[in-house]
């Protein structure tokens, strides 16, 4: 009885262990993120105080991961910088603050800032992740998107492949692969026995799309990378973290770098963080390069530990969890907005990057998911013939059409602003001249919260990032 005993206490002292050490992991992974979605956004020119703390911060979490109050420091810091920056927030830089949102209210029901806090959002985290793949996957499901001379994808391929595509660019090969794929990983990541190769494939598939430094997102993808490690098993972490370890020692520059941590993280934060404000591309190239020895020895020591840890015929998979109470909240946001297209409302950073999605009047093209309408926001739309801006009148000789709503809010930023175009069917300069119809300003809600991209009137590619 009492070998039995020892043998329980052994086996869940190893598990508690294991899971330590992949919440150690997690939160690095997670510190990283944060500072790879501010130097890649600002391109190594931290401009704002918010920024700078985030970056800041997140440095220092790499350092101290075990510093529970450090990362609360964090996580509380990134939430105010994305409120500030709103209605400006990239699709994963809202997912990245909801699931700050998760491990904050989990330190404060338990009182603790220490890893079993942490991980007590992971069921919830893991949840938000299905959620914002799931209306990533299913926003590319439209006519313009599966067309490929319309397709962001195949656009996009041609573009980052510099032309070397050739024939298979314009081919359906691109859009139809990038909707099964996209598909096919939240699937595999929902179905238990495949979340392992669900993981995989979301792994490689990401890091495909951050090969090339014509389209910059390897901010997304590390932050991706972060989330799909919940999926794993703590012991597939393990073994993960392991052999990263082992060949990041053979680097005689990732030795000179850990000899003197606070040096290097300091050096990090004023060349990478401030860099780009006085050494133009240089820093910007550098964080690219850093980028993608990050992900590609994390993407191979994946899939060997998934390999060994199918061959050892334990379970490669974990369970989604028991999402707690206090979290249910927040999913019910995540879901309000992944749908704020079909609403009408915000058209902008709600996973629908690249996507092609278009759920304006008077043409949706989603192929089964309808337009409801809270507003009218998405039905008054002017197609541009010209403006004073300049970004305005390069919309007006590409054809597009942008809601009322958005030039109204654009106007509160440029009270100068003149705008001729069409609205229902009729020709009107907008502007505060004499004879020109005014742009009422919005309340402060809607400009804080609610931002609405352009669309095209034509058929020639349009592929607006957020």
């Amino acid at each position: 009885m009492t070998r039995e005993a020892d043998t329980t206490a052994l086996t869940k002292s190893h598990v508690a262990d294991e899971t330590r050490r992949a919440t150690r992991l997690f939160v690095r992974m997670w510190a990283l993120a944060h500072i790879l979605h501010l130097l890649i956004a600002d391109r190594s020119a931290l401009h704002t105080p918010w920024s700078a703390a985030v970056v800041g911060l997140a440095l220092t979490v790499l350092l101290r991961p075990d510093n529970g109050r450090l990362l609360a420091g964090l996580l509380v810091a990134q939430i105010v910088e994305h409120t500030v920056e709103m209605p400006f927030s990239p699709d994963h830089w809202a997912l990245v603050a909801m699931v700050n949102l998760l491990v904050l209210l989990s330190m404060a029901a338990s009182r603790s800032t220490g890893w079993q806090a942490v991980a007590q959002s992971f069921a919830a985290a893991r949840a938000i992740l299905l959620i914002a793949y799931c209306a990533a996957a299913l926003s590319k499901w439209n006519t313009t998107f599966l067309d490929p001379v319309t397709s962001c994808a195949n656009a996009v391929a041609d573009l980052i492949t510099f032309g070397a595509a050739g024939p298979l660019a314009g081919s359906h090969l691109v859009n139809w692969g990038t909707v099964a794929t996209e598909s096919a990983i939240f699937v595999l990541l929902a179905v238990p026995r495949t979340r392992a190769w669900g993981v995989l494939l979301g792994l490689t598939f990401h890091f495909t799309l951050s090969i090339s430094p014509v389209i910059v997102v390897g901010d997304y993808t590390s932050t991706v990378y972060a989330l799909f490690f919940l999926f794993l098993p703590p012991e597939t972490v393990g073994r993960v973290l392991d052999r990263v370890s082992g060949w990041a020692a053979r680097s005689a520059v990732v030795r000179d770098a850990k000899r003197r941590p606070p040096i290097t993280a300091v050096l990090v934060f004023v060349v990478l963080g401030f860099g780009g404000h006085l050494l133009g591309q240089v820093p910007v190239a550098t964080v690219y390069v850093l980028e993608q020895f990050y992900f590609v020895p994390l993407l191979l020591a994946t899939v060997l530990a998934v390999r060994e840890q199918r061959s050892s015929g334990s379970s490669s998979g974990v369970r989604i969890g028991r999402v707690r109470l206090l979290h249910l909240p927040v999913l019910l946001i995540a879901v309000l907005w992944a749908l704020n297209p079909y609403l009408g409302l915000r058209t902008t950073g709600v996973n629908t990057m690249f996507s092609n999605l278009r759920t304006e009047s008077p043409d949706p093209n989603h192929l089964f998911m309808p337009s409801w309408r809270l507003t009218d926001w998405q039905d008054d739309m002017v197609v541009l013939l010209a403006s004073t801006d300049a970004e305005l009148q390069a919309g007006a000789d590409n054809d597009l059409a942008l809601p009322l709503v958005a030039l109204r809010r654009i106007a509160m930023d440029r009270p100068n602003l003149e705008v001729t175009g069409v609205l229902d069917g009729e020709t009107v300069t907008f502007g505060p001249g004499e004879g020109q119809r005014k742009l009422q300003p919005l309340p402060a809600w809607q400009y804080r919260l609610f931002l609405l991209r352009p669309v095209a009137t034509g058929d020639a590619p349009f592929c607006p990032q957020g």
